[in-house]
């Protein structure tokens, strides 16, 4: 498809520089190239951000006449800029959300609510066409709510990156967020009702301060849980604080849950996030190849992303077939197990004032113990296996999951241990 596009696109030259005359070929269309054919649309790509603006507002119909009789079907033209970021760092995905037609509301609604800085600041990064911000009185912007609600529900199938933009999103806010996995939710509910403090966990989120729970589908068949749930949202909807709820399913396809806490969730904002689009798919793609994908590799890249059309997981690891073994270097360094633990060994070090070598050694004083417990689940977070945290550690994988199990329990009773964990993570 991306061969017949660009045979196409040889053959319109001729007749756009006839529509517009030479003058204006030249300088605006002369440079567009084709880079997708999806879905009757055809996605060209412009030189830069002020071109790609001007043939949007004065060419698309030219475009989409002149491309439509040569290929004898109705097509519709969209036009972007070629993206200038660069992307060091990868770590599942590009350091910034890829914004497109499958997560564009979501996106909006989340950026809603950041602060005047960091709202501003999006809008100066231009991560998206369209932005909720306003201009106000002595030039000052100011962020705008698009929805009265102070709940939000965002649901989609797995790998489509509705947890990455909830934690892109939590480290733009300046206050702390309080984030929850559905089964850590679930284990330190049941902790403090066995020792009768449900009372302390409630009061916990209630807390006035943004709340995320991850895996919201995952309150299936745990009708207490979800009565405890329904009685925490009725408080915070009267303070007003964002609470933020991801799902594999939309609340109504949520399996066994109570009619009235469903009733809440469907009060809120309630939006789908969908498998990338094909330019979100060449965005992606672009950034775990890094400067190859502009030359040596474009068309590989771009064959790829018109190729695979599901998940960011299956996009990624169809480019790692791609590449095959000769992964870029930082890619590399990114997935190098031994530098992942370095560098959440030096945090932790850095944080709580002890030093690499006694994290990494034989002492079990309670400072050290509790620092490396922290360290091990870290690591776990980003990746690490039990058997690759107890090789660095010097420890069987047995004695990592008993660190991280007895962890586990501390952090279902100390709110105080969590909050601490929560600003590490």
């Amino acid at each position: 498809m991306l061969l017949l596009l660009e045979e196409c696109w040889k053959r319109v030259q001729e007749p756009l520089r006839e529509r517009v005359g030479a003058a204006t070929y030249e300088a605006w269309l002369e440079g567009l190239r084709p880079v997708m054919l999806e879905q009757s649309t055809i996605y060209l790509e412009a030189e830069s951000r002020l071109s790609a603006d001007r043939v949007r507002a004065l060419f698309t119909v030219t475009l989409a006449e002149v491309l439509s009789k040569d290929f004898g079907t109705e097509l519709k033209v969209e036009i972007q800029a070629r993206e200038a970021d660069r992307f060091d760092k990868l770590e599942v995905s590009p350091q910034r959300p890829i914004i497109d037609d499958g997560n564009r509301t979501a996106f909006l609604v989340l950026q809603s609510m950041l602060p005047k800085q960091q709202a501003a600041t999006q809008l100066v990064n231009g991560a998206d066409g369209t932005s909720p911000l306003r201009w106000e009185a002595g030039g000052e912007i100011q962020p705008q709510r698009l929805v009265p609600s102070s709940l939000y529900v965002f649901h989609g199938p797995p790998g489509v990156g509705k947890t990455f933009l909830l934690r892109w999103w939590r480290e733009q806010m300046p206050l702390r967020t309080m984030w929850y996995d559905m089964p850590d939710l679930l284990r330190a509910f049941q902790r403090v009702n066995q020792d009768r403090r449900v009372s302390e966990l409630h009061d916990e989120l209630c807390a006035d301060l943004p709340l995320v729970i991850d895996e919201l589908h995952r309150i299936a068949h745990k009708p207490a849980l979800q009565l405890f749930l329904q009685g925490v949202l009725r408080v915070r909807e009267a303070k007003g604080s964002p609470t933020i709820f991801s799902s594999r399913w939309h609340p109504r396809e949520v399996r066994d849950i109570d009619a009235s806490l469903s009733s809440s969730l469907l009060a809120g904002f309630v939006a789908g996030i969908d498998q990338p689009s094909a330019l979100g798919r060449l965005r992606y793609l672009r950034a775990l190849e890094g400067k190859p994908s502009r030359n040596g590799r474009a068309p590989e890249i771009e064959g790829l992303a018109q190729k695979v059309t599901g998940s960011y997981p299956e996009l990624k690891a169809a480019w790692m077939e791609s590449r095959g073994h000769s992964l870029p270097p930082a890619y590399l360094e990114l997935i190098d197990p031994r530098r992942v633990f370095q560098r959440v060994r030096d945090r932790i070090a850095d944080r709580y004032g002890i030093s690499a070598t006694h994290l990494c050694g034989k002492g079990q004083t309670r400072a050290v113990s509790r620092a490396r417990k922290i360290m091990a689940l870290l690591c776990q977070q980003q990746g690490l296996s039990g058997g690759e945290i107890g090789r660095f550690l010097g420890r069987t994988r047995a004695a990592v999951s008993y660190m991280l199990l007895t962890l586990q329990k501390e952090l279902d009773k100390s709110p105080e241990l969590r909050r601490e964990v929560e600003e590490l993570t």
